[in-house]
Protein backbone atom coordinates (compact mmCIF):
# COMPACT_ATOMS: atom_id res chain seq x y z
CA UNK A 1 0.00 0.00 0.00
CA UNK A 2 2.82 2.74 1.38
CA UNK A 3 4.18 1.25 -2.51
CA UNK A 4 1.28 2.38 -4.52
CA UNK A 5 0.50 6.01 -2.21
CA UNK A 6 4.51 6.66 -3.06
CA UNK A 7 4.01 6.15 -6.91
CA UNK A 8 0.66 8.17 -7.03
CA UNK A 9 2.24 11.21 -4.95
CA UNK A 10 5.58 10.95 -7.75
CA UNK A 11 2.78 11.01 -10.65
CA UNK A 12 1.10 14.34 -9.09
CA UNK A 13 4.34 15.80 -8.21
CA UNK A 14 5.57 15.14 -11.99
CA UNK A 15 2.26 16.75 -13.70
CA UNK A 16 1.87 19.69 -11.20
CA UNK A 17 5.59 20.45 -12.46
CA UNK A 18 4.97 19.63 -16.04
CA UNK A 19 1.73 22.48 -16.19
CA UNK A 20 3.81 24.92 -14.17
CA UNK A 21 6.36 24.88 -16.36
CA UNK A 22 3.16 25.73 -19.51
CA UNK A 23 3.74 29.05 -21.17
CA UNK A 24 1.72 31.76 -19.51
CA UNK A 25 -0.22 34.74 -21.06
CA UNK A 26 1.61 38.28 -19.69
CA UNK A 27 -0.61 40.39 -18.76
CA UNK A 28 -0.58 44.05 -20.40
CA UNK A 29 1.62 46.63 -18.05
CA UNK A 30 -1.49 49.41 -16.58
CA UNK A 31 -0.28 53.14 -17.15
CA UNK A 32 0.90 55.21 -14.87
CA UNK A 33 -1.48 56.85 -12.92
CA UNK A 34 -1.14 60.99 -12.53
CA UNK A 35 1.21 63.38 -13.48
CA UNK A 36 4.47 61.62 -14.03
CA UNK A 37 6.48 65.26 -14.04
CA UNK A 38 8.76 66.94 -11.32
CA UNK A 39 7.65 70.05 -10.28
CA UNK A 40 5.15 70.69 -13.44
CA UNK A 41 4.25 73.71 -11.51
CA UNK A 42 7.74 75.14 -12.37
CA UNK A 43 8.34 76.42 -8.74
CA UNK A 44 11.43 77.27 -6.57
CA UNK A 45 13.65 76.36 -6.17
CA UNK A 46 15.50 77.24 -9.78
CA UNK A 47 18.69 75.86 -10.67
CA UNK A 48 20.64 78.21 -13.93
CA UNK A 49 17.47 79.91 -14.55
CA UNK A 50 15.05 76.51 -15.15
CA UNK A 51 13.31 75.12 -12.39
CA UNK A 52 14.53 71.91 -10.13
CA UNK A 53 13.58 69.66 -12.35
CA UNK A 54 13.70 70.79 -15.35
CA UNK A 55 16.57 70.95 -17.76
CA UNK A 56 17.46 73.97 -20.33
CA UNK A 57 18.21 73.82 -24.13
CA UNK A 58 18.85 76.09 -27.17
CA UNK A 59 19.60 75.89 -30.58
CA UNK A 60 22.13 78.48 -31.98
CA UNK A 61 22.35 79.49 -35.63
CA UNK A 62 24.68 82.64 -36.77
CA UNK A 63 22.98 86.03 -38.06
CA UNK A 64 23.85 86.22 -42.12
CA UNK A 65 22.69 89.87 -42.45
CA UNK A 66 21.78 92.98 -40.67
CA UNK A 67 18.26 93.12 -41.21
CA UNK A 68 17.37 90.15 -39.28
CA UNK A 69 15.82 88.26 -42.11
CA UNK A 70 18.57 84.76 -42.00
CA UNK A 71 16.47 83.47 -39.70
CA UNK A 72 19.16 83.27 -36.91
CA UNK A 73 18.64 82.15 -33.65
CA UNK A 74 20.91 83.32 -30.54
CA UNK A 75 21.26 81.42 -26.60
CA UNK A 76 18.05 83.16 -24.91
CA UNK A 77 18.30 83.39 -21.18
CA UNK A 78 15.97 81.41 -19.05
CA UNK A 79 14.89 82.92 -15.19
CA UNK A 80 11.94 82.51 -13.00
CA UNK A 81 8.71 84.77 -13.19
CA UNK A 82 6.78 85.88 -10.17
CA UNK A 83 4.93 88.66 -12.05
CA UNK A 84 1.34 88.06 -11.56
CA UNK A 85 -0.63 87.98 -15.12
CA UNK A 86 3.17 85.73 -16.52
CA UNK A 87 2.11 82.98 -13.34
CA UNK A 88 -0.89 80.85 -14.47
CA UNK A 89 -0.89 78.50 -11.76
CA UNK A 90 1.20 78.55 -7.80
CA UNK A 91 3.79 81.19 -7.33
CA UNK A 92 6.27 81.09 -10.36
CA UNK A 93 6.65 80.46 -13.84
CA UNK A 94 9.14 79.51 -16.26
CA UNK A 95 10.36 82.16 -18.11
CA UNK A 96 12.13 81.82 -22.01
CA UNK A 97 13.30 84.76 -23.48
CA UNK A 98 15.85 87.37 -25.56
CA UNK A 99 15.93 90.77 -26.50
CA UNK A 100 16.28 92.24 -29.81
CA UNK A 101 18.28 89.11 -31.48
CA UNK A 102 15.88 86.00 -32.57
CA UNK A 103 15.97 82.94 -30.37
CA UNK A 104 15.11 79.09 -29.99
CA UNK A 105 15.07 76.70 -27.18
CA UNK A 106 13.09 75.52 -24.09
CA UNK A 107 12.96 73.24 -21.23
CA UNK A 108 13.05 69.66 -21.33
CA UNK A 109 12.67 66.82 -18.73
CA UNK A 110 12.79 62.93 -18.80
CA UNK A 111 10.94 60.44 -16.86
CA UNK A 112 10.35 56.58 -16.53
CA UNK A 113 7.80 55.34 -18.56
CA UNK A 114 5.92 52.31 -19.89
CA UNK A 115 6.86 51.08 -23.16
CA UNK A 116 3.91 50.70 -25.50
CA UNK A 117 1.54 53.29 -23.72
CA UNK A 118 0.34 56.58 -25.16
CA UNK A 119 0.92 59.53 -23.09
CA UNK A 120 -0.03 63.22 -23.49
CA UNK A 121 1.86 66.06 -22.44
CA UNK A 122 0.09 69.25 -21.98
CA UNK A 123 1.46 72.67 -20.81
CA UNK A 124 -0.20 76.54 -20.38
CA UNK A 125 2.06 78.81 -22.38
CA UNK A 126 1.91 82.77 -22.87
CA UNK A 127 4.39 85.37 -25.17
CA UNK A 128 4.71 88.91 -25.78
CA UNK A 129 7.18 90.45 -28.49
CA UNK A 130 7.38 94.05 -29.12
CA UNK A 131 9.57 97.63 -28.79
CA UNK A 132 7.36 99.14 -26.00
CA UNK A 133 7.58 97.48 -22.27
CA UNK A 134 4.52 95.73 -20.85
CA UNK A 135 1.20 96.75 -20.56
CA UNK A 136 1.36 97.47 -24.61
CA UNK A 137 0.19 94.83 -26.33
CA UNK A 138 2.07 92.15 -28.00
CA UNK A 139 2.55 92.65 -31.54
CA UNK A 140 0.58 89.71 -33.30
CA UNK A 141 2.49 89.62 -36.58
CA UNK A 142 5.62 87.90 -34.73
CA UNK A 143 5.45 84.47 -34.67
CA UNK A 144 6.37 82.83 -31.77
CA UNK A 145 6.04 78.97 -33.26
CA UNK A 146 5.47 77.53 -29.45
CA UNK A 147 4.98 73.84 -29.39
CA UNK A 148 5.49 70.61 -27.44
CA UNK A 149 7.28 67.29 -28.06
CA UNK A 150 7.52 64.09 -26.57
CA UNK A 151 10.88 61.94 -27.35
CA UNK A 152 9.29 58.41 -27.35
CA UNK A 153 12.39 56.62 -26.58
CA UNK A 154 14.15 58.92 -24.19
CA UNK A 155 17.33 60.66 -25.41
CA UNK A 156 16.74 63.55 -24.32
CA UNK A 157 17.97 65.62 -27.35
CA UNK A 158 15.89 67.74 -29.00
CA UNK A 159 16.86 67.22 -32.37
CA UNK A 160 16.15 63.13 -32.45
CA UNK A 161 14.55 61.95 -35.14
CA UNK A 162 12.17 59.98 -33.23
CA UNK A 163 10.98 63.18 -31.39
CA UNK A 164 6.86 63.53 -31.80
CA UNK A 165 6.22 67.73 -31.94
CA UNK A 166 2.41 68.96 -31.91
CA UNK A 167 1.30 71.71 -34.09
CA UNK A 168 2.56 75.29 -32.99
CA UNK A 169 1.23 78.69 -31.84
CA UNK A 170 1.89 81.69 -30.96
CA UNK A 171 0.26 82.95 -27.55
CA UNK A 172 0.04 86.40 -27.82
CA UNK A 173 -0.47 88.22 -24.33
CA UNK A 174 -2.96 85.27 -23.25
CA UNK A 175 -2.34 81.77 -21.97
CA UNK A 176 -3.41 79.06 -24.38
CA UNK A 177 -2.88 75.05 -23.75
CA UNK A 178 -0.61 73.48 -25.82
CA UNK A 179 -0.09 69.70 -26.19
CA UNK A 180 1.14 66.62 -27.99
CA UNK A 181 0.79 63.08 -27.30
CA UNK A 182 2.49 59.95 -28.68
CA UNK A 183 3.65 55.88 -27.33
CA UNK A 184 6.69 55.13 -25.61
CA UNK A 185 9.10 52.99 -27.54
CA UNK A 186 10.94 52.38 -24.59
CA UNK A 187 11.21 52.92 -20.76
CA UNK A 188 11.54 56.56 -20.92
CA UNK A 189 10.97 59.41 -22.78
CA UNK A 190 11.84 63.29 -23.04
CA UNK A 191 9.24 65.87 -23.08
CA UNK A 192 10.15 69.15 -24.31
CA UNK A 193 8.93 72.84 -24.50
CA UNK A 194 9.42 75.01 -27.39
CA UNK A 195 9.81 78.45 -29.17
CA UNK A 196 11.26 79.77 -32.03
CA UNK A 197 11.33 83.38 -33.23
CA UNK A 198 14.02 82.68 -36.13
CA UNK A 199 11.41 82.68 -39.05
CA UNK A 200 13.69 83.21 -42.52
CA UNK A 201 12.74 85.85 -44.29
CA UNK A 202 10.35 87.80 -42.05
CA UNK A 203 12.00 90.64 -39.63
CA UNK A 204 10.70 88.81 -36.11
CA UNK A 205 13.61 91.13 -34.05
CA UNK A 206 11.98 92.79 -31.53
CA UNK A 207 13.05 94.14 -27.87
CA UNK A 208 11.03 91.87 -26.10
CA UNK A 209 10.71 88.15 -27.19
CA UNK A 210 9.42 86.44 -23.99
CA UNK A 211 7.42 83.49 -23.30
CA UNK A 212 6.19 81.89 -20.00
CA UNK A 213 5.65 78.39 -19.60
CA UNK A 214 3.33 76.78 -16.76
CA UNK A 215 1.08 74.18 -15.39
CA UNK A 216 3.13 71.22 -17.37
CA UNK A 217 1.58 67.88 -16.98
CA UNK A 218 2.28 64.47 -18.60
CA UNK A 219 -0.05 61.84 -17.90
CA UNK A 220 -0.81 58.39 -19.50
CA UNK A 221 -4.10 57.78 -21.81
CA UNK A 222 -3.95 54.25 -22.71
CA UNK A 223 -2.67 51.18 -21.25
CA UNK A 224 -0.18 49.04 -23.20
CA UNK A 225 -1.58 46.17 -25.35
CA UNK A 226 -1.14 42.25 -23.78
CA UNK A 227 1.91 41.30 -26.06
CA UNK A 228 0.68 38.27 -27.05
CA UNK A 229 -1.86 39.77 -29.20
CA UNK A 230 -1.54 42.48 -31.71
CA UNK A 231 -3.24 45.97 -30.57
CA UNK A 232 -6.86 46.39 -32.21
CA UNK A 233 -6.45 48.69 -35.17
CA UNK A 234 -8.12 52.01 -33.85
CA UNK A 235 -11.41 52.93 -35.09
CA UNK A 236 -11.62 55.67 -37.26
CA UNK A 237 -15.04 57.87 -37.61
CA UNK A 238 -16.56 60.24 -40.13
CA UNK A 239 -16.48 63.73 -38.72
CA UNK A 240 -20.01 64.49 -37.26
CA UNK A 241 -21.43 67.03 -39.81
CA UNK A 242 -21.13 70.92 -39.16
CA UNK A 243 -22.84 71.58 -35.65
CA UNK A 244 -22.95 75.47 -35.87
CA UNK A 245 -19.90 77.19 -37.90
CA UNK A 246 -19.34 76.54 -41.53
CA UNK A 247 -16.03 77.29 -42.73
CA UNK A 248 -15.34 81.02 -44.80
CA UNK A 249 -12.77 82.35 -47.02
CA UNK A 250 -9.83 83.24 -45.08
CA UNK A 251 -10.13 86.89 -43.96
CA UNK A 252 -6.63 87.90 -44.55
CA UNK A 253 -3.50 86.73 -46.80
CA UNK A 254 -2.11 84.80 -44.34
CA UNK A 255 1.83 85.52 -42.89
CA UNK A 256 4.09 83.57 -44.78
CA UNK A 257 5.91 81.55 -42.61
CA UNK A 258 9.11 80.25 -43.53
CA UNK A 259 11.25 77.51 -41.33
CA UNK A 260 14.95 78.01 -40.76
CA UNK A 261 17.16 74.73 -42.17
CA UNK A 262 17.97 72.18 -40.51
CA UNK A 263 20.39 72.73 -37.15
CA UNK A 264 24.44 72.39 -37.53
CA UNK A 265 24.36 70.96 -33.57
CA UNK A 266 22.60 71.70 -30.83
CA UNK A 267 25.05 73.23 -28.24
CA UNK A 268 22.82 71.90 -25.08
CA UNK A 269 19.74 69.76 -24.63
CA UNK A 270 18.35 71.15 -27.71
CA UNK A 271 15.47 70.80 -29.75
CA UNK A 272 14.09 71.00 -33.32
CA UNK A 273 12.93 74.45 -34.99
CA UNK A 274 9.20 75.04 -34.76
CA UNK A 275 7.36 76.27 -37.59
CA UNK A 276 3.60 76.42 -38.58
CA UNK A 277 1.44 79.17 -37.41
CA UNK A 278 0.88 82.80 -37.16
CA UNK A 279 -1.28 85.27 -34.87
CA UNK A 280 -2.80 87.52 -37.90
CA UNK A 281 -4.91 90.75 -36.80
CA UNK A 282 -8.39 90.16 -36.96
CA UNK A 283 -9.92 92.56 -39.21
CA UNK A 284 -12.14 95.52 -37.69
CA UNK A 285 -15.46 94.80 -36.52
CA UNK A 286 -15.31 90.74 -36.06
CA UNK A 287 -17.03 89.45 -32.91
CA UNK A 288 -15.11 86.53 -31.10
CA UNK A 289 -11.80 84.71 -32.17
CA UNK A 290 -10.80 82.87 -35.13
CA UNK A 291 -8.91 79.75 -35.77
CA UNK A 292 -7.15 79.17 -39.47
CA UNK A 293 -5.70 76.06 -40.01
CA UNK A 294 -3.70 74.57 -43.12
CA UNK A 295 -2.48 70.93 -44.26
CA UNK A 296 1.22 70.35 -45.83
CA UNK A 297 2.79 68.24 -47.50
CA UNK A 298 5.61 67.06 -45.39
CA UNK A 299 7.44 64.86 -47.88
CA UNK A 300 10.60 64.21 -45.50
CA UNK A 301 8.38 63.42 -42.52
CA UNK A 302 10.63 65.80 -40.04
CA UNK A 303 7.13 67.17 -38.43
CA UNK A 304 8.64 70.71 -40.27
CA UNK A 305 7.00 72.25 -42.80
CA UNK A 306 10.25 73.31 -44.78
CA UNK A 307 10.58 76.08 -47.77
CA UNK A 308 10.56 73.22 -50.58
CA UNK A 309 7.12 71.68 -49.30
CA UNK A 310 3.82 72.51 -50.70
CA UNK A 311 0.17 72.03 -49.59
CA UNK A 312 -1.37 69.06 -49.13
CA UNK A 313 -5.33 68.79 -50.38
CA UNK A 314 -7.95 66.82 -49.00
CA UNK A 315 -7.67 66.74 -45.48
CA UNK A 316 -10.47 67.34 -43.40
CA UNK A 317 -10.10 69.41 -40.19
CA UNK A 318 -12.69 69.46 -37.17
CA UNK A 319 -12.51 72.14 -35.03
CA UNK A 320 -15.09 71.60 -31.44
CA UNK A 321 -15.49 72.89 -28.31
CA UNK A 322 -15.96 71.46 -25.07
CA UNK A 323 -19.62 70.26 -26.20
CA UNK A 324 -20.02 70.07 -30.03
CA UNK A 325 -18.41 70.24 -32.69
CA UNK A 326 -18.72 73.92 -34.31
CA UNK A 327 -16.59 73.82 -37.65
CA UNK A 328 -15.24 71.15 -40.36
CA UNK A 329 -13.37 71.90 -43.69
CA UNK A 330 -11.38 70.02 -46.36
CA UNK A 331 -7.99 71.31 -47.34
CA UNK A 332 -7.56 72.03 -51.19
CA UNK A 333 -3.90 71.85 -51.43
CA UNK A 334 -3.22 76.32 -51.74
CA UNK A 335 -1.54 78.36 -49.60
CA UNK A 336 -4.46 79.59 -48.48
CA UNK A 337 -5.68 78.35 -44.82
CA UNK A 338 -9.10 77.78 -43.89
CA UNK A 339 -10.37 80.15 -41.32
CA UNK A 340 -13.40 79.58 -38.36
CA UNK A 341 -14.77 82.96 -36.94
CA UNK A 342 -16.62 83.96 -34.90
CA UNK A 343 -15.43 81.67 -32.05
CA UNK A 344 -16.83 82.37 -28.26
CA UNK A 345 -13.24 82.46 -25.87
CA UNK A 346 -12.58 78.86 -24.37
CA UNK A 347 -10.85 76.16 -26.15
CA UNK A 348 -10.71 74.31 -28.76
CA UNK A 349 -9.17 70.89 -29.91
CA UNK A 350 -8.40 71.00 -33.80
CA UNK A 351 -8.15 67.65 -35.14
CA UNK A 352 -6.69 66.74 -39.06
CA UNK A 353 -8.26 63.18 -40.44
CA UNK A 354 -6.19 61.78 -43.33
CA UNK A 355 -7.59 59.76 -46.26
CA UNK A 356 -5.99 56.27 -46.28
CA UNK A 357 -3.91 57.34 -48.92
CA UNK A 358 -1.59 59.67 -46.53
CA UNK A 359 0.00 58.99 -43.06
CA UNK A 360 0.07 61.86 -40.32
CA UNK A 361 3.71 63.13 -39.59
CA UNK A 362 2.84 65.72 -36.68
CA UNK A 363 0.50 65.40 -34.16
CA UNK A 364 -3.22 64.21 -34.92
CA UNK A 365 -4.64 67.05 -32.98
CA UNK A 366 -3.88 70.43 -31.21
CA UNK A 367 -6.03 71.99 -28.38
CA UNK A 368 -5.83 76.20 -28.63
CA UNK A 369 -7.33 79.00 -26.71
CA UNK A 370 -9.41 81.65 -28.36
CA UNK A 371 -9.93 84.82 -27.23
CA UNK A 372 -11.67 87.97 -28.80
CA UNK A 373 -10.02 89.92 -31.71
CA UNK A 374 -7.34 87.18 -32.00
CA UNK A 375 -6.63 84.83 -34.60
CA UNK A 376 -4.77 81.79 -34.12
CA UNK A 377 -3.04 80.12 -37.30
CA UNK A 378 -2.70 76.13 -37.53
CA UNK A 379 -0.40 73.78 -39.77
CA UNK A 380 -0.70 70.11 -39.88
CA UNK A 381 1.92 68.12 -41.80
CA UNK A 382 0.75 64.63 -43.95
CA UNK A 383 2.52 62.79 -46.15
CA UNK A 384 1.88 59.65 -48.80
CA UNK A 385 1.76 56.72 -47.19
CA UNK A 386 5.60 54.73 -47.52
CA UNK A 387 4.38 50.89 -48.29
CA UNK A 388 6.87 48.52 -46.86
CA UNK A 389 7.78 46.15 -49.92
CA UNK A 390 6.17 42.52 -49.35
CA UNK A 391 8.26 39.56 -49.29
CA UNK A 392 6.75 36.71 -50.47
CA UNK A 393 7.42 32.97 -48.66
CA UNK A 394 9.95 30.56 -49.72
CA UNK A 395 8.03 27.73 -52.17
CA UNK A 396 6.69 25.04 -50.20
CA UNK A 397 6.83 26.71 -46.70
CA UNK A 398 3.55 29.07 -47.61
CA UNK A 399 0.99 25.93 -46.90
CA UNK A 400 2.58 25.13 -43.92
CA UNK A 401 2.72 29.15 -42.28
CA UNK A 402 -1.23 29.57 -43.71
CA UNK A 403 -1.64 26.35 -41.19
CA UNK A 404 -0.17 27.62 -38.47
CA UNK A 405 -1.32 31.16 -38.62
CA UNK A 406 -4.96 29.56 -38.88
CA UNK A 407 -4.71 27.20 -36.22
CA UNK A 408 -3.08 30.47 -34.14
CA UNK A 409 -5.83 32.43 -34.78
CA UNK A 410 -8.89 30.49 -34.01
CA UNK A 411 -10.77 32.57 -32.01
CA UNK A 412 -14.76 31.52 -31.60
CA UNK A 413 -17.55 33.75 -31.95
CA UNK A 414 -18.45 34.39 -28.34
CA UNK A 415 -14.94 35.96 -27.69
CA UNK A 416 -12.16 33.94 -29.10
CA UNK A 417 -9.76 31.60 -27.08
CA UNK A 418 -6.44 31.00 -27.27
CA UNK A 419 -4.64 27.70 -28.83
CA UNK A 420 -1.78 27.45 -26.23
CA UNK A 421 -4.56 27.36 -23.57
CA UNK A 422 -6.83 24.67 -24.71
CA UNK A 423 -3.98 22.68 -25.32
CA UNK A 424 -2.81 23.03 -21.46
CA UNK A 425 -6.63 22.16 -20.54
CA UNK A 426 -6.22 19.28 -22.87
CA UNK A 427 -3.17 17.57 -21.05
CA UNK A 428 -4.70 18.45 -17.82
CA UNK A 429 -7.91 16.44 -18.37
CA UNK A 430 -6.04 13.38 -19.89
CA UNK A 431 -3.22 13.27 -16.84
CA UNK A 432 -6.53 13.35 -14.49
CA UNK A 433 -8.14 10.28 -16.10
CA UNK A 434 -4.48 8.57 -16.26
CA UNK A 435 -3.98 9.37 -12.81
CA UNK A 436 -7.67 8.12 -11.71
CA UNK A 437 -7.11 4.90 -13.91
CA UNK A 438 -3.78 3.75 -11.77
CA UNK A 439 -5.67 4.45 -8.53
CA UNK A 440 -8.50 2.21 -9.21
CA UNK A 441 -6.10 -0.88 -10.04
CA UNK A 442 -3.21 0.10 -7.38
CA UNK A 443 -5.77 0.07 -4.67
CA UNK A 444 -8.05 -2.90 -6.29
CA UNK A 445 -4.73 -5.03 -6.24
CA UNK A 446 -4.63 -4.47 -2.30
Amino acid sequence: MKKSILIVSSLILALTIWVNDLPKVAAAPLAQEGNLLTNGGFEQPFVNGAAEGWTSWFLQKEKQDEECLSGYQYKPKWNVETGGSFVNGGVTSQYVGNNWDTWSGGVSQTVDVAPGVTYRFTFAAKGRASNEGSPEPSDTGVNMNVRAGIDPNGSGQWNDADVVWGASTSPHDAWQQVSVETTATGERITVFTSANFGVPNVNQCRQFMDTWYDQAELVAVSAAPAPTRAPAPAATETPAAVAELEPTAPVVEPTTVAVADAPEEPQQDTEPEPEQPSEVAEPAGMTGGTICVNAFYDEDANGLHDASEGFMAGVTFSVASQSAIVGQAISDGTDLPTCFQGLAPGAYQVAQEVPGRLEITTAANAVVSVADNMTTGLEFGSRLRQEEPVTAPEAGAAEAVATVAEAAQAPSEAGGFDLLAVSGLVVILVGVVLLGALLFFLLRGQ
